[in-house]
């Protein structure tokens, strides 16, 4: 963990997860996920694997607001 990395938070969906928010606090941000790197494996929390509610693989890339699973942790 190096905190002199500088980070990029995006939104996400708020099920999103990966190993790093629960490693280094800066990530930890409900919602948001710092999608810079190429190795980070991300994860469901709703099914706690790599794929989606409805059997989809996982990313910030995939998991949009076009899955109905997706939720975002931003009320309109």
């Amino acid at each position: 963990m190096n905190e002199h990395t500088e980070l990029s938070l995006k939104p996400c969906c708020q099920h999103l997860r990966h190993k790093m928010m629960f490693c280094d606090e800066r990530h930890d941000v409900p919602g948001m996920v710092d999608d810079s790197s190429d190795t980070r494996v991300f994860f469901c929390a709703v099914t706690q694997e790599s794929l989606s509610p409805i059997g989809d693989p996982v990313s910030p890339t995939c998991c949009t607001t076009e899955r109905e699973c997706y939720r975002s942790i931003i009320i309109p």
